[in-house]
């Protein structure tokens, strides 16, 4: 072993740095996602009341009506939850499409009738008395979960409610409480779970989107870091090194900046073909869902290039650092806060932060738009356009300067030189 690297502090710096990026894999993937109920902020839960009403003991009666006030009060109100009122299933439907859904407390026209009919003795059970939760399972498995979950416990303490204001009322009116009521409401059959659409197949239980634009991500950064060696090794200034054999070229004199340019030009080139083969391959080949197959390759195509163009920028900029910040961009940090598995209220308040700002994750809304719900813009895909578009030509403008600045010193550098000669 020489002593000399063993000495060198370089050496025990690149196992620190590491240890540290191990340490920051772990609070990335673990601390994300270990808590989505304590971190839970705003989730989107609908109500909508269809209830009729009805009048008992000259009183009007509407549960429907009495459940949406309850949940808008400030008495009720939570950081975790954003309910939302909307008059009609049509509504509900339409705001579930624009992916603003994750699950809706829907009360029946006839529900307060039944409720008087128990009432009045007309009635000896509670069946039929039910209050349905529809759940949007194309927002992605834990963000129809979390819905589902919110608004389960809003429907259960809701009734608990109802059944003493209901039996104060009746003691102040001079009628014996019933408890066929309470009975009633506290049959698990009253809460009906179903999903307001069905999942098509082949679609990752509603992850598929995020899946996908993964390897979307994945291409694009291996793409730049492969492109960017290959040029270097062609160039002659680097070897490829394996068992027993290295791969090298002679120096053909190449400049630094018009190797730049090459590696840019073959980057753009094949990020696009790239992302169309790999959507024709998931879509023809694996039977992936996708309700506009043809618009989800071009877009894909755009967030292969912009994830591209991050990636060499970094390589350009930095080398060896830069591969670990293009990581840490487009896919160690993306990866958490792109509301792909764990939608982004659930996530703590940092990755939600981060979510805005990264490509994974309009990436993952414009992919979940493309394949369920066909191209809706307002679902996600019309953030998701600009904001690739903006990475896209920001980075691109960013790599131009740097092959600029690079060409300007060769210049600089071949000046002086014929300058010494002379």
């Amino acid at each position: 072993m020489p002593k000399q690297l063993v000495r060198n502090p370089l050496v025990w710096l690149a196992g620190l740095l590491a240890t540290v990026l191990a340490i920051i894999f772990t609070y990335a993937y673990i601390g994300a996602f270990l808590n989505p109920s304590g971190n839970a902020r705003n989730v989107p839960v609908a109500v909508v009341s269809e209830d009729t009403g009805t009048t008992f003991h000259k009183i009007k009666l509407n549960l429907g009506s009495e459940l949406a006030s309850s949940v808008t009060s400030k008495e009720v109100s939570s950081k975790e939850v954003r309910f939302t009122v909307l008059a009609s299933r049509q509504a509900l439907l339409a705001r579930m499409r624009d992916d603003k859904v994750f699950a809706a407390i829907v009360v029946p026209r006839d529900f307060s009738q039944k409720v008087a009919a128990l009432l009045a003795g007309k009635s000896s059970t509670g069946k039929g008395l039910q209050i349905e939760i529809l759940t949007n399972p194309e927002a992605g498995t834990i963000a129809s979960s979390s819905g589902e979950r919110i608004a389960t416990e809003t429907v259960q303490r809701f009734e608990r409610e109802a059944v003493t204001r209901i039996n104060a009322g009746l003691k102040l009116l001079g009628v014996k409480p019933s408890g066929t009521l309470a009975g009633a409401f506290s049959d698990a059959g009253v809460v009906t779970v179903r999903p307001a659409v069905a999942l098509p197949g082949k679609s990752a239980l509603g992850t598929g989107p995020f899946f996908f634009q993964l390897t979307i991500v994945l291409g694009g950064f291996f793409l730049a870091a492969i492109i960017s060696a290959g040029v270097e090794i062609a160039a002659g200034r680097s070897k490829l090194h394996l068992p027993g054999w290295t791969f090298e070229y002679p120096a053909v004199g190449a400049s630094e900046s018009g190797s730049a340019v090459l590696k840019t030009a073959l980057t753009l080139l094949f990020a696009v073909l790239m992302a169309l083969l790999q959507t024709l391959f998931a879509v023809k080949c694996l039977g992936m869902q996708a309700t506009n197959p043809v618009a989800l390759a071009f877009f894909s195509a755009l967030g292969s290039a912009a994830v591209a163009m991050v990636t060499l920028f970094f390589l350009l900029t930095f080398d060896i650092v830069g591969r670990i910040v293009a990581v840490l961009v487009t896919i160690l940090f993306a990866v958490p806060s792109s509301g792909g598995v764990y939608p982004a209220q659930t996530l703590p308040r940092f990755f939600r932060f981060l979510g805005d700002w990264l490509p994974l994750r309009r990436m993952t809304d414009g992919g979940r738009s493309l394949t369920f719900y066909g191209g809706n813009g307002a679902a996600g895909l019309g953030t998701a356009l600009w904001v690739l578009a903006s990475y896209l030509v920001l980075f691109t403008l960013l790599t131009v300067l740097v092959i600029w600045r690079r060409r300007s010193c060769e210049a600089r550098t071949a000046a002086g030189a014929m300058q010494s000669d002379s």
